[in-house]
């Protein structure tokens, strides 16, 4: 499994961890933060006095929020109303905080483009004094840097109104853009958060770090819990700083920042335009739709991302970078970048709701006597292995106490669907698909084929229909029934559809349980089309189900 929903460093551990020795001798001690907030303090040219260790970076904010929720005096300039100003997006720990504490909260609506809302959020430091200010950068979720010279003026409009600014710097190792820490000098209202979680590698040991105004952070001193940060932890963080962990975790960076460069870079190249980021992940607005076919199918390639379903956040997508790009990008080209589109025929592309199911409830009256209802039609395709409509004629016969054999059926049912010269229920038949797909799919240059359960001559007939009203569609391949051994749910006809076009990445879209199966097997994104089987189409290993094959203009993306 690659996980690349926590912004964790997955998939490439520090060689350095294999070194390190704990003294277990030492264990029955109570744990003392201070050794390694004084190397912390040495790392930064600071003084110990502005370290400050927590528990991972949540137990820091876990005591700002109950800071706020106090109302506490903070510094002899520095005050605390009770009031916290949040600027969204934000990490889930800061609305999580918010929602359990029940704090007063100031939130700034994010702009259209999900980044910071700047003149908003100057305003409400404004208009409430005495306040708490939380600001991450880069952010999270969508990796959005605060340039200096704006976190400048936030702090001095901060100050000047009795404020002060707590600055999560969680991922600021994989940002171009320098830390803040210089400014801690300048600032006496200004508090950052870091993390060893991140590009260290070291979620597990649960240790963050405030770096700050002494008499700022000793608040949070007062109000940690008697030793928060165990010995392991900090015996692992004090390794840490040592160069050969340091030469470790500057490699792996700057791999995740080139990384992120060529990842954005190809996102661009398929019509995707990520959010500029700083962190060690990317951020993608995407419909909801498209949005779930990626997470979905990622998942099914045991790819672990994150999807948000705040309203303001609904299609968004955060995907962690992993230092080994290759198995997220064959995925990704499989879902925005596929080779070959393969279209099931009948409900997909062409409306056989009065040609073939007619033909089946004439076929069956012809043998029982009564006709049966569309209802019973559907039960019996949503159950799977009945794509060939001469096989559910057949099933619906001896359901009713029949039994006829196969050939009988057959000639029966083509009767009624040819007629004598095509004037049949074939007439009936419409085509599905509209000229926004066909443009879509035609300004892709995209490969498609049709892959259907039709005998030959009834394959062509629908295809000859379909190129009569869009000419791209005389580029489809087709595999008729007669050009398999095996039928759907066999995944035969795609698979040699694949082998023949050289394609390694295909999508199968089809309305029954045998297409969805097929594509599974043959290792293709799997699409189902009509909302009224939705469970069995899910069920049979869809991706997705959209209503009608028309959607498909939605997440066949432009490319460049």
């Amino acid at each position: 499994m690659l996980k690349l929903d926590f912004n964790e460093r997955s998939d490439y551990p520090g060689e350095w961890l294999k070194t390190i020795k704990l003294d277990t001798d030492s264990l029955w001690l109570y744990p003392k933060r201070e050794v390694l907030e004084s190397k912390l303090a040495d790392y930064f040219s600071l003084s110990a006095e502005n370290v400050f260790c927590s528990n991972g970076g949540d137990e820091s904010i876990y005591i700002l929020m109950r800071l706020i929720k106090e109302g506490c005096a903070m510094a002899a300039d520095v005050m605390a109303s009770g009031k916290l100003i949040l600027p969204l997006p934000a990490f889930s720990q800061y609305t999580w905080g918010v929602k359990s504490w029940n704090i007063e909260t100031v939130e700034i609506a994010p702009q259209e483009n999900l980044s910071i809302d700047i003149d908003a959020l100057k305003s409400a430091i404004n208009s409430n004094p005495r306040s708490a200010v939380a600001l991450t950068s880069p952010n999270n979720p969508t990796g959005e840097s605060i340039a200096t010279e704006t976190l400048q003026q936030l702090l001095q409009l901060a100050a000047d109104n009795q404020s002060w600014v707590f600055l999560d710097e969680a991922y600021i190792e994989f940002s171009t853009q320098a830390s803040a820490v210089n400014l801690l000098q300048r600032y006496n209202n200004l508090i950052i958060l870091r993390t060893f979680s991140k590009a260290y590698g070291l979620a597990g040991i649960r240790l963050g770090y405030l770096l700050g105004n002494e008499q700022l952070l000793n608040s949070f001193r007062e109000r940690a819990m008697p030793f928060n940060v165990p010995t392991p932890t900090l015996t692992i963080a004090e390794q840490a700083l040592q160069p050969q962990a340091q030469q470790d975790m500057q490699r792996y960076t700057q791999a995740i920042k080139n990384n992120r460069e060529q990842l954005c870079d190809w996102f661009r190249s398929v019509g995707i335009t990520p959010i500029p980021a700083q962190g060690n992940f990317i951020f993608l607005k995407l419909t909801v739709e498209l949005a779930s076919l990626l997470t979905v199918y990622l998942k099914r390639n045991d790819i672990l991302v994150r999807v948000f379903t705040e309203s303001y956040l609904k299609g968004c997508v955060r995907i962690t970078i992993p230092y080994n790009l290759q198995p997220l990008m064959d995925a990704l080209a499989a879902i925005f970048d596929p080779e070959l589109i393969c279209f099931d025929m009948d409900g997909v592309l062409i409306d056989t709701s009065s040609s073939y199911d007619n033909a089946i409830k004439a076929t069956v009256k012809e043998f029982i006597g009564v006709e049966i209802t569309d209802a019973e039609i559907n039960t019996l395709r949503s159950q799977g292995g009945f794509n060939n409509d001469w096989v559910l004629s057949q099933q619906l016969v001896r359901l009713n106490g029949k039994e006829i054999d196969l050939n009988t059926i057959t000639q029966c049912f083509q009767s009624f669907y040819l007629g004598q010269n095509n004037d049949g229920y074939i007439n009936n038949e419409s085509i599905m698909v509209k000229q926004p797909l066909m443009n879509r799919l035609q300004s892709r240059q995209q490969s498609i084929a049709i892959v259907t359960g039709r005998p030959g001559n009834e394959a062509r007939l629908g295809t000859d229909n379909l190129g009569s009203a869009f000419d791209y569609w005389r580029t489809a391949t087709i595999v008729s029934d007669n050009d398999v051994q095996n039928s759907k749910p066999d995944p035969e006809g795609i698979l040699g559809l694949k082998s023949k076009l050289n394609c390694k990445t295909s999508w199968m879209i089809g309305d029954t349980p045998d297409d969805m199966q097929a594509a599974i097997r043959s290792g293709s994104i799997a699409i189902g089309i009509g909302l009224e089987n939705k469970q069995s189409l899910l069920q049979a290993g869809a991706d997705l189900v959209i209503d009608t094959v028309n959607q498909l203009t939605d997440l066949l993306t432009l490319k460049q």
